[in-house]
């Protein structure tokens, strides 16, 4: 089962049966390949990071860690980049991302390819892509082509 990150932003995160705070943001790993783990808003105690080792359980209504995570300063690191394809062209912005609730990692990523085509034709899901040293995310569009493991989601 897949998960977007943004359907875990404001999640009841639940350690030994206590709530101890809701997520705020998912981490990623830099080359965008797996989730690193959460940051949890626990109100005035500050943010937490709870490591993806350290969670049990993605579910629909609430995350089940097992361990409340250390106290940290959060970092916030959009998950915008350029997305291009294997071509050199232009395809948009990766702006969201889905995720293996079992193994954690990012099985596609959502690209907009601009407000007008986002409303039109939905936001590309690219299943085959690999993150640059620089930022930018190089989509393979030659499966689009082939065999249609890109498509819109609309």
């Amino acid at each position: 089962m897949e998960k977007t990150l943004r359907s875990l932003n404001g999640l009841p995160v639940v350690c030994a049966g206590k709530r101890i705070g809701r997520v705020a943001q998912a981490a990623l790993s830099d080359d965008l390949t797996r989730m690193d783990g959460l940051w949890v808003d626990a109100g005035l105690g500050g943010a937490r990071f709870v490591p993806a080792e350290a969670i049990e359980v993605l579910g629909e209504v609430s995350v089940t860690v097992d361990m409340p995570g250390k106290r940290q300063k959060m970092q916030k690191t959009p998950l915008f980049r350029r997305a291009v394809g294997t071509d050199g062209t232009r395809l948009g912005a990766v702006v969201g991302a889905n995720v293996d609730c079992v193994t954690f990692q990012v099985t596609s990523l959502t690209v907009s390819t601009g407000y007008w085509d986002d409303l039109l034709y939905g936001r590309l899901n690219i299943r085959r892509f690999a993150a640059t040293g620089d930022g930018e995310v190089v989509a393979d569009t030659r499966t689009r082509e082939e065999d249609g493991d890109e498509e819109r989601n609309g």
